[in-house]
């Protein structure tokens, strides 16, 4: 008996040992499987994109944080795999057709595109413009590679990409034009020049500064795409030298006073008695302040007024470019110094540009260590604020 009872008493502990073993190794399973899920969900939560899944009846069973806030959900949903949603759970349709005007004919609400991935756009009109997502729907394949009827969604905001390829498109439309119309005055006006004899020399002349000034045109436009090219890859430098400050001034309003005579504008220089001789480059601000001067009276109408207004304090130059123009809407205000932007105004339209030189004014200002800033009121005028440092 003795012997059988030590041989039970081994048995058994064998046996518990071998439980508390299983259990061990299930808790250690259980725990890795959590810490996976776990970083997992923090995964998710912290793409910006929404991700979401829904049941047959198309109920959401699991949001990331992106997805609930794209819905206006107050908090994500995340059904547990041996659970039934709540009864009142919303459902995913319902919701993008409440918050983003969901068409009931898209294919998103059609019972026979459930087993193949679909993919729409949404608009919705919000304060500042239009805000776009893009939804996907995917089926979810069952373990034999079949179909299920619960699908997993994505929703990407395009906004931003949408703007870009319009500002790309108009782009394209405004440079074919920059570069189409100045080649066929040039064209046109050479090939009157091979009749020479049939024109008198004062005709010549007005042919030749027509040709001039179109040949420049052309090649202040080859130097924007140029420079945006720089600056694109980080490598627009800058040549800084002591400048005399009014000595640039006056070559830069020689630049714009013929447009300014030409629309019969008001214009005003208010400078201090005394400019100091800062360290710029003289080129790339001279070009600056054309560009704002040149946008003022383009964007001004006849009989308007411009004005120049410079300060200087110990550390830093102000230089104000001020106009009774068009203005520029609240909305447009973020978007003004992003390339190829131009306002949707139809008379800002009317008038050539190409989109770059507000960007590119922008990169050289903060290359020079300064700032650009713009105040407008529609129909009422703008100001430009160009700070560069004295030194």
């Amino acid at each position: 008996v003795g012997a059988a009872a030590v041989g039970w008493n081994r048995v058994v502990a064998e046996r518990l040992s071998s439980l508390e073993s299983d259990t061990i190794g299930e808790r250690v399973d259980r725990s890795l499987q959590a810490g996976r899920q776990n970083r997992l969900e923090v995964a998710i939560d912290s793409i910006p994109d929404g991700a979401a899944t829904t049941d047959r009846d198309g109920v959401l069973t699991y949001t990331n944080l992106s997805m609930a806030a794209i819905l206006g959900l107050p908090d994500v949903v995340h059904v547990a795999p041996d659970q039934q949603p709540d009864a009142a759970a919303p459902r995913m349709t319902d919701l993008l057709a409440k918050r983003w005007e969901l068409p009931r004919t898209s294919p998103l609400f059609d019972a026979d595109h459930r087993d193949r991935p679909v993919v729409a756009e949404l608009v919705r009109e919000e304060r500042g413009g239009q805000r776009i997502i893009r939804v996907a729907r995917l089926p979810i394949r069952a373990a034999d590679g079949g179909a299920r009827d619960s699908h997993v969604w994505t929703i990407r905001d395009v906004t931003q990409q949408k703007l870009a390829d319009e500002m790309r498109d108009q782009f394209v439309d405004t440079a074919t034009h920059e570069l189409r119309t100045p080649l066929a005055n040039i064209k046109a006006y050479a090939e009157t020049l091979a009749l020479a004899d049939m024109i008198d020399m004062e005709q010549q002349k007005q042919f030749l500064n027509t040709i001039n000034a179109e040949a420049t045109r052309l090649a202040r436009f080859v130097d924007d795409l140029l420079s945006v090219s720089s600056m694109e890859i980080g490598s627009l430098s800058l040549n800084k030298q002591v400048t005399d400050l009014g000595r640039l001034l006056n070559e830069v309003l020689g630049k714009v006073q013929a447009q300014m005579d030409e629309k019969q504008l008001t214009f005003d220089a208010v400078l201090p008695e005394k400019l100091p001789e800062p360290v710029l480059d003289k080129d790339k601000i001279s070009a600056v302040l054309v560009n704002l001067l040149g946008n003022a009276v383009k964007y001004t109408r006849p009989g308007g007024r411009v004005t120049l207004r410079v300060n200087v304090t110990d550390h830093d130059i102000q230089i104000n470019v001020e106009d009774t123009g068009f203005g520029i809407a609240e909305h447009e205000l973020p978007r003004v110094f992003d390339k190829f932007f131009r306002g949707s105004d139809a008379r800002v339209q009317e008038q050539s540009g190409t989109g770059l030189g507000l960007a590119l004014a922008q990169e050289v200002v903060r290359l020079h260590g300064g700032r650009i800033t713009v105040e407008s009121e529609l129909n009422k005028g703008s100001t430009f604020h160009v700070t560069l440092p004295t030194t």
